[in-house]
C-alpha cells in the first residue's frame, strides 16, 4: 500500500465520517430524509477529495438510491494508491429525519480489490459474534442453526435474542423463531448497528437472521470479517439484473458465501460516527456551537470508541 499505513487511513476516515455528521446534524428530527441524505453524500464526497491518496467506491449511494456522487466505480482523491471503499454516509437515514436511534456515518475500507462489488440489491444474511464455533448452514432448518448458536452462546434457545427485521418477507421466520421460543429484537432499519453489536459482543443480541440490503451486508462482512466473527450470506436479487450482475462477478445463483468470499482483503477498517445514540454509542449533542459525539474505529488490530469535541 505504498507509504500508507492502516492508521493513517483509520485517522484520516475518522475525520472524515466526524465531519460529515457534524455538517448533516442540523436536519436530524426535521423530516427531509431526501436532503439530510444529500448532504452528507456532498460532504463525504468534498472530504474524500481532499485526501492524498485514491478512494474508489465500491459500494456507494449511486445504484441502489439513484444518487448523483458516490457512484460506483468513482474515485476521488489524489495519489499513487486506491483504496476500495464501501460508505454510507446517512446509515438509517429514515430514522435520522425522524429523531430516532441508530444513524450512523460510515466509510468501511479495504485495500484495492480486497471487497466484492456486490449488486443494490438484497442479501439473506445470518451474522453471530465470534464465540460461534460452528458455522451457520443456511439450507439447514432454522432448528439446527439456532441449535448451534445456543452452544456456542451457553444459551438455551428461550434465552437466544435474534434481530430480525420487521418487513412482510420476514413472516414465516418470525413465525418460526416464536415457535421454537425464542426472543426476537424487531427492528425497522439500523441492520449495520445490530452487526456491530453483535460482532462487538456487546450483548445485547446473539444473532442477526433475515434478508437485508446487500450493499449494507458487505459492511457486515468486513465487520465480521475483522473480528473474527460468524457470516453466512445469499444474495436475494428483486430484479433479474441484478442476478445476471453478480453472475458476471463470478457468483452462482442461491450460492451460500462466507465472509471470506465477500471480503478478501487484509488491510481493512470501518470508522462509524454516532449520529443519533444506539445501544454501545452516543449520538451528536450541540451545546452552544460546540459538538460532542463518538466514533468507533475498526481494524484487525483492535476497536477503539473515540470521543471527539468541535467546534461549528
Amino acid at each position: 500500500m505504498s507509504n500508507l499505513d492502516i492508521h493513517y487511513l483509520i485517522e484520516n476516515f475518522r475525520r472524515i465520517t466526524e465531519t460529515t455528521s457534524i455538517k448533516v446534524y442540523e436536519y436530524f428530527g426535521k423530516n427531509d430524509k431526501y436532503r439530510a441524505d444529500e448532504i452528507a453524500v456532498n460532504v463525504m464526497r468534498d472530504e474524500l477529495g481532499k485526501q492524498t491518496f485514491k478512494s474508489q467506491i465500491i459500494i456507494g449511494e449511486g445504484e441502489k438510491d439513484k444518487a448523483p456522487m458516490l457512484y460506483e466505480g468513482e474515485i476521488l482523491g489524489n495519489g499513487e494508491t486506491t483504496i476500495d471503499l464501501a460508505v454510507d454516509p446517512l446509515e438509517c437515514t429514515t430514522n435520522f429525519s425522524k429523531g430516532l436511534p441508530n444513524s450512523m456515518c460510515i466509510i468501511a475500507f479495504s485495500e484495492n480489490g480486497g471487497m466484492v462489488k456486490v449488486p443494490g440489491t438484497y442479501m439473506e444474511q445470518w451474522i453471530a459474534g465470534p464465540s460461534m464455533k460452528t458455522p451457520f448452514e443456511p439450507d439447514a432448518t432454522l432448528k439446527l442453526n439456532l441449535e448451534k448458536l445456543s452452544d456456542s452462546r451457553k444459551k438455551s434457545i428461550k434465552d437466544l435474542i435474534i434481530v430480525v427485521q420487521d418487513r412482510p418477507r420476514h413472516e414465516k421466520l418470525i413465525q418460526e423463531l416464536r415457535n421454537l421460543n425464542c426472543s426476537i429484537t424487531l427492528i425497522d432499519s439500523g441492520s449495520i448497528t445490530a452487526a456491530l453489536d453483535i460482532c462487538m459482543e456487546f450483548g445485547h443480541y446473539d444473532a442477526m437472521i433475515g434478508t437485508y440490503g446487500a450493499p449494507e451486508g458487505l459492511i457486515s462482512a468486513l465487520i465480521a470479517k475483522v473480528t473474527g466473527s460468524e457470516m453466512k450470506a445469499i444474495l436475494r436479487p428483486h430484479e433479474e439484473k441484478y442476478l445476471l450482475k453478480w453472475n458476471e462477478e463470478g457468483f452462482s445463483d442461491n450460492q451460500i458465501l462466507d465472509k471470506n468470499d465477500l471480503i478478501k482483503g487484509k488491510i481493512l477498517g470501518i470508522s462509524a460516527t454516532c449520529i443519533s445514540t444506539n445501544l454501545f454509542m452516543k449520538g451528536i449533542q450541540k451545546i452552544g456551537s460546540k459538538f460532542f459525539g463518538q466514533t468507533m474505529t475498526l481494524s484487525p488490530k483492535g476497536y477503539d470508541i473515540h470521543d471527539f469535541a468541535t467546534w461549528e
